[in-house]
């Protein structure tokens, strides 16, 4: 019984050696790419990685290089497409690789392999120096004596928890980078993450990612990538139309600004306020036919400085900007009744009187505090009946006793886009690009006559 057995499996494979080999089948298609590659266009893109103790372990690094390296793979590199480079940065800052080096994609590969094994082997951590990479962002990363193009977008993605160990650099940083054309965006990554430092970093809540931990980087690949290719492909097709040079063109709205006026600002801050509401509308085409600019000023009561049909062009209502004054005179003390402004933005503000235009003009009310309201109930529900009446309301949020909860009460949706809160009256500067800009787009989104007999 064995030996037929044994027969048996030889004869079984000699049949099988002589067998012709199975056809192949038919080729696998090939695996989906994970986003469209961002063919054909040119830009100037440099990666600022956080590898400082606030993340923890090396391995959160190189989590933060594989999400490097797989947008760079989106990219068609070349000397007339698109040029990357990269630094770290921590206590000390490094460049990985400049613009013009010129690196092919599978270099790139390598570098960023020999950067993770040594940050898998030799990881220290160190301080979380943002303002030091900043500024060798401007000095070196993105200029032109190394390889960047001044025709051509310029883009960094920063990748960080936000929160510098070098503070004074760090603002000084920012107010530099305000001052060139970089386009940035801004990851924020990790549960100790400060929302208001990557604002200010960014420069505009759209280019603005939070991440809860590390492993969360694929959720932001696609999105990344899709905005940074319409930077490149975009912006020249795409005219920003709250440029300085180029305010709002075509675009039709009514916006009011809504003042704190009470007694925490001072007389310094709320000068600040003025100054930042006046570079607001220096953006803005101000005519009866494109954007109408008010004026509230609130503390225990609320007065409206000026109406949407008081002014009929830009510089009327800057010069009416600067006449305005501060409520609290030192006679009596000024609180912070936000809801007695929002009763009277959302009972006149708009009215037909006091010009506004109805239909589908946008109504536009900007809101800057830097205090809980005083009367904090019909507050929330003002705000909330003033939303529901269709106006679109940018809260910003000033100094360490306004909460971002608050804020959020009064901003209308999304969050992200109306909601902002910043560190000082000096901080304001760092929103103006970005509130103008969302402004703007507010205002083109509808533009309208409005219907006989409004109101």
């Amino acid at each position: 019984m064995l030996f037929l057995s044994l027969f048996s499996l030889l004869l079984f494979a000699r049949v099988t050696a002589r067998s012709p080999p199975a056809p192949p089948g038919p080729p696998r298609p090939p695996a989906p790419p994970l986003y469209q590659r961002c063919l054909k266009k040119t830009a100037d893109v440099f990666f600022v990685v956080d590898t400082s103790s606030s993340l923890k372990w090396g391995y959160n690094v190189i989590k933060e290089l594989d999400f490097v390296g797989d947008v760079i793979k989106a990219f068609d590199l070349g000397k007339d497409q698109v040029r990357t480079g990269i630094m770290t940065f921590t206590t000390n800052t490094e460049i990985l690789y400049q613009l013009d080096d010129f690196k092919t994609e599978k270099e790139i590969a390598n570098i960023l392999d020999d950067r993770k094994n040594f940050e898998r082997d030799q990881w220290k951590g160190g301080d979380t120096n943002i303002g030091k990479a900043l500024r060798l962002l401007i000095d070196e990363g993105l200029s032109t004596s190394h390889g960047s193009r001044t025709d051509v977008p310029q883009i960094a993605v920063i990748i960080t928890d936000g929160d510098p160990n070098d503070r004074a650099d760090f603002a000084s940083a920012l107010l530099a980078l305000r001052k060139t054309n970089i386009i940035v965006f801004a990851v924020g990554v990790g549960p100790n993450r400060y929302p208001e430092n990557l604002l200010k970093i960014a420069g505009d809540p759209e280019r603005l990612f939070e991440l809860e931990d590390y492993d969360s980087f694929g959720a932001i690949r696609k999105e990344l990538v899709d905005k940074v290719c319409d930077k490149e492909q975009n912006d020249e097709e795409k005219p920003n139309p709250c440029k300085k040079e180029k305010p709002c063109d075509g675009a039709m709205a009514d916006v009011i600004f809504v003042a704190d006026s009470s007694r925490s600002l001072g007389f310094k801050a709320f000068d600040k306020l003025k100054l930042f509401a006046k570079a607001v509308v220096k953006r803005f085409t101000v005519s009866p036919n494109d954007i109408q600019v008010g004026f509230i000023n609130f503390g225990n009561s609320s007065k409206f400085e000026f109406k949407l049909n008081s002014y009929r062009d830009q510089d009327e209502v800057m010069k009416a900007i600067s006449k305005v004054q501060y409520l609290d005179d030192g006679k009596s003390m000024q609180l912070t009744f936000t809801g007695k402004a929002l009763q009277m933005l959302k009972q006149k503000g708009f009215k037909k009187r006091n010009g506004g235009r109805g239909g589908k003009v946008p109504k536009i009310a900007i809101i800057i505090t830097d205090g809980e309201p005083t009367d904090i109930v019909a507050t929330h529900r003002l705000a909330k009946e003033a939303k529901q009446q269709g106006i679109i309301i940018f809260a910003i949020g000033v100094g360490d006793h306004m909460k971002e909860d608050e804020i959020n009460l009064l901003a209308s949706d999304p969050k992200n886009k109306h909601a902002f809160l910043v560190e000082n009256y000096d901080s304001l500067s760092f929103i103006e690009a970005a509130l103008a800009k969302k402004t703007c787009t507010a205002a083109i989104q509808a533009i309208s006559m409005p219907p006989e007999g409004f109101y």
